[in-house]
């Protein structure tokens, strides 16, 4: 800066230092003149009469609190109502002076900090217009009468208030952005003809929308109107439903009707600070509720990531067109972008985590940090830039209460904003602005710069794959598909025809989209072991979202998700259809939400809680939908971890089983719930309640904590209630009328089909008499079956048989029952020949082939794919070898009666020396091996060889042999 310039700044100091002396005697008199040289509207304040009086008092120091005490008696309702317009808005202005003036005093002299200032800042503005909304509202009430709805009850309006001022974050020379509202249509009633009761209408009658729409408009003008004196705040009304073109006021219904038909993405963004700031702030509040799920989507919203980058993007296009590059707002790492940085961060993971739901940018920015959404050392950085530039933003604005982010040109206002921020010079001010500008910047490139799938096609150098994708007509393409590794480049062409066939006319967007994600998607498909299988696969599930483009955001944005997908597809047609089938299931390809897998049955049953609590107890479809989303989502994550080796095949067992239990428990407090308000509780023969008297066993793989993909659950439905009682409700039903009820809802809720599926097949048949017993039994009748007349298979059975939903009190009844016959003495060559018969039995009925030489010790085997479960040496014969050592040892060894599942069960029976170690490594290696193998198979996987299986094939008929023939 030159001499010449200093001694400018040099001159106005001394100048202003002389007239406040001999005006004013204060500690304070030099902050006073360091403020009045550096903002020229805070100097005129001062020379004025009120801005003498307002310095003598030393208010310019009064912190919030202090001064929100003072502002009580300066504007207060008595007051106001006594003033005419005129001097209402004058008193208005004066008071909007007063409070900026100490604003800027605080924040230029650093007694206050940037949340201070804006907050003080917003908490005027919220003043200011209820002051005015009041008014005008008072006024129009006495002059026209009461607006009432259909009731006869009055309504108000209320202010929404967006963007900076709903977040608190006014500046200092900010816009503020409002929606008016009211609450119902109706008429406006004279005062005079409510009081007399007169059914008769007033000459002058008015609709409550003419009568809302004259106070709003008065609103606006006492507030924006710049007269001698100056305005209050610049009101902008253009982020109403259909911007200025519309009426500047509407009722709640027609708001809410807007959002619903028309609601667009950029009007998510503005509600993301929304906040009633006056008039009726529970109604303002009651409709900002209700806009949460259309701001917030509950699922991830990468769209929203993708709408912002296409608005910034027109943002740049306006930076370079009118040359912002100065423009500390709009420019490159300005405010803008940081706040782009947060606000797709929130409207992403927004609806899934209630926490980010914050207007703030610290605290939103602070609580991303936490969430590890952003790094905490970027978060840091970002966070000081902030700062920074909102508090350059208010040196250049307090200067002279001027609406701009433009840095100086001005040589004097250059060095008046160094020194606001602390500098000695403009030079070093401009390199610390430079950093933090830098920072965001790359800051935003990273995250709303080309998306990730534009970068990987980028970074690969492949852009022959754009013009495949996009001309799969021509035939010389095939060639480039063949030696990128496609098996045959002509049908990989036919099936990208055949796609774009089918969608060439999608709205813009998706088209987009699309047009985007294509070539990576022919990229990744070629590493595949079989590319054009991969293909064939993906496009199917392409063919699912390609109309629902905020799945293809979602791709865009998440390259590792995108990648996986390509790889599982390529694996699993299972996973294929049921990705194709619920799209939803795309979240869960993320590293992050597989990173974050929790399969704890208190994180999986909290989960569940809340995803049915969300909706209204008597929606039962959507609580069987919910059920469905939540099986689907946890059994996917569970198939992807499998198939990509990152459980064994025990791991993701017990963890379809856990989510089949919680699902069962949730259907049975469904049922309950439905069946206790249509009957009432189920009682004993003498009136008395006998609570929730039910218990559901699982038998078979639900039972031995063996579940697999596809697996039926094996059910018996029990309860302990009077058999002579009967309910006591509206609609009284007898106990078993009740029960028998209670099974059917149960049944409906996990196997009815809706458009999210069926949650499992259900299978009853193991209940006593099977399909001729009744479909929920007592349990005394059930232990005599089970004591008298069940089958051998039926005790077999009960081995994998456990307690699973209903009232926890019975399971110990259950166990007891189930001890006592797994205790019983058995004969041995009885119960040997029984389970043999049975296992002969069911080859018989599966028709299931058996190669057996019984003249041999070991039969031969041919290396060849066999029937994983019922093939000779396969897994029943392990279940029926491991069942009859069970049941012909419980008598002695009582302890075998504690586990359900196979590997414990022969852990123990190697324990207590009932078969050998060698034996018990066998039948688990094999068991586990087996189940592996119908894990793989049933996603959709080809095992590459069985010479292993065939292996444990020949080592498990030896014990078999061994043990169960004579």
């Amino acid at each position: 800066m030159s001499n010449s310039e200093v001694s400018e700044l040099d001159t106005r100091v001394i100048e202003i230092q002389a007239s406040l002396s001999s005006a004013l005697e204060t500690l304070d008199l030099e902050d006073l003149v360091l403020v009045s040289s550096l903002s020229d509207y805070f100097f005129r304040f001062v020379q004025s009469d009120i801005g003498l009086a307002f310095a003598k008092t030393g208010r310019f120091l009064l912190s919030a609190k202090d001064y929100a005490e003072f502002c009580k008696s300066e504007l207060s309702e008595l007051k106001i109502k006594t003033l005419g317009l005129a001097q209402f808005d004058l008193a208005l202005r004066d008071y909007r002076k007063k409070a900026m003036s100490r604003i800027i005093f605080r924040d230029f002299t650093r007694r206050a900090d940037l949340v201070e200032t804006t907050s003080d800042l917003s908490d005027l503005a919220d003043d200011c217009i209820e002051i005015a909304l009041r008014y005008h509202y008072e006024n129009n009430l006495a002059k026209y009468g009461i607006p009432l709805n259909l009731l006869g009850e009055q309504q108000e309006m209320s202010v929404i208030a967006l963007g900076k001022l709903g977040a608190r974050e006014l500046n200092l020379s900010s816009d503020i952005d409002l929606m008016f509202f009211y609450g119902e249509s109706g008429t406006v009633k004279n005062v005079e003809e409510k009081a007399l009761g007169s059914g008769k209408s007033s000459s002058q009658e008015i609709s409550n929308q003419e009568f809302f729409l004259k106070t709003a408009r008065q609103i606006v003008k006492s507030l924006d109107t710049v007269s001698s004196e100056g305005f209050v705040f610049r009101v902008d009304m253009r982020l109403r439903p259909y911007g200025e073109s519309s009426p500047l006021i509407v009722n709640q219904a027609s708001l809410e009707n807007y959002y619903v038909d028309q609601g667009r993405d950029w009007e998510r963004y503005a509600f993301v600070k929304a906040r009633a700031v006056a008039g009726d702030i529970i109604l303002g509040e009651n409709f900002l509720a209700w806009m949460l799920p259309f701001v917030y989507r509950k699922q991830l919203d990468y769209g929203a990531i993708e709408s912002l980058r296409e608005m910034k993007g027109l943002i740049n296009f306006e930076v370079t067109r009118k040359d912002l590059q100065s423009n500390i707002k709009l420019g490159p790492g300005g405010i803008r972008e940081l706040e782009f940085i947060v606000q797709a961060q929130q409207l992403v993971w927004g609806g899934k985590n209630v926490a980010l739901q914050e207007r703030r940018f610290l605290e939103a920015l602070e609580m991303l940090g936490r969430e590890n959404l952003l790094p905490l050392d970027d978060v840091e950085k970002l966070e000081a830039a902030y700062v920074f530039l909102r508090n350059t933003e208010h040196g250049m604005q307090g200067e002279n209460d001027k609406q701009t982010q433009t840095l100086p040109t001005n040589a004097f206002s250059q060095q008046r904003l160094a020194l606001v921020m602390g500098e000695s010079n403009y030079g070093d001010f401009l390199i610390k602005l430079g950093a933090h500008r830098g920072f965001v910047s790359s800051c935003f490139s990273d995250f709303l710069g080309a998306n990730n799938a534009e970068k990987e096609i980028i970074v690969e150098g492949n852009l022959y794959w754009v013009s495949i994708w996009r001309n799969p007509e021509l035939e010389e393409n095939a060639n480039l598909l063949e030696k990128s590794g496609y098996q045959n480049g002509l049908a990989a062409l036919k099936c990208l025809v055949s796609f774009r066939s089918e969608h060439h006319q999608l709205q813009e967007i998706a088209a987009n989209r699309l047009y985007k994600i294509g070539p990576i998607l022919l990229s990744l498909c070629s590493s595949e072991k079989r590319p054009n299988e991969a293909l064939e696969r993906c496009l199917k599930v392409f063919d699912a979202i390609a109309r629902r483009s905020t799945y293809l955001a979602f791709l865009l944005e998440n390259k590792d998700a995108m990648k996986r997908l390509v790889h599982l597809c390529a694996m699993s047609p299972w996973l294929t259809s049921r990705v194709s089938e619920f799209p939803i299931l795309l979240y869960e390809f993320t590293d992050k939400n597989l990173e974050e897998m929790d399969m704890d049955p208190a994180c999986l049953k909290a989960s569940l809680i809340e995803i049915i609590d969300e909706l209204p107890e008597d929606d039962l479809e959507g609580q069987m939908d919910a059920l469905r989303q939540f099986k689907h989502a946890a059994s996917t994550k569970v198939a992807i971890s499998e198939l990509l080796n990152l459980l064994p095949v025990m791991k993701a067992s017990d963890y379809l089983t856990k989510v089949a239990e919680l699902v069962l428990d949730k259907s049975v407090d469904l049922a309950f719930s439905y069946l206790l308000k249509k009957h009432g509780e189920p009682c004993d023969r003498y009136g008395e309640a006998q609570g929730r008297c039910f218990a559901v066993i699982a038998y078979g793989k639900m039972g031995g904590i063996e579940l697999a993909y596809g697996s039926d659950l094996d059910l018996v439905f029990l309860h302990d209630a009077d058999i002579h009682g009967q309910t006591k409700g509206d609609k009284q039903v007898p106990n078993n009328v009740f029960f028998s009820r209670l099974g059917q809802r149960i049944v409906h809720i996990l196997s009815s089909f809706t458009r999210f599926g069926l949650l499992y097949e259900i299978d009853l048949r193991l209940r006593p008499d099977g399909n001729k017993g009744s479909l929920v039994g007592t349990f005394n009748a059930y232990e005599r079956y089970l004591s008298n007349k069940a089958w051998t298979w039926e005790h077999q059975a009960l081995v994998r048989a456990r307690f699973i939903a209903g009232n926890e009190e019975y399971k110990t009844r259950f166990e007891e029952i189930r001890q006592n016959l797994i205790s019983s003495v058995r004969d041995k060559k009885k119960l040997q020949e029984d389970v043999r018969n049975m296992r002969e039995r069911m080859r018989l009925h599966l028709a299931t082939k058996i190669i057996e030489q019984p003249s041999v010790e070991i039969a031969s085997f041919d290396i060849e794919p066999f029937d994983l479960k019922h093939g000779v040496g396969a897994i029943v014969d392990i279940e029926f070898l491991v069942q009859y050592w069970v049941l012909v040892n419980g008598h002695e060894n009582p302890t075998l009666g504690k586990w359900t599942d196979k590997v414990r069960l022969l852990e123990s029976l190697a324990r207590i020396k009932l078969i050998s170690p060698q034996e018990a490594e066998v039948l688990n290696n094999a068991y586990l091996a087996y189940r592996a193998a119908v894990h793989y198979t049933w996603l959709g996987g080809q095992l590459a060889s069985y010479d292993q299986l065939n292996n444990y094939r020949e080592e498990v008929l030896l014990i078999w042999q061994q043990h169960m023939l004579d």
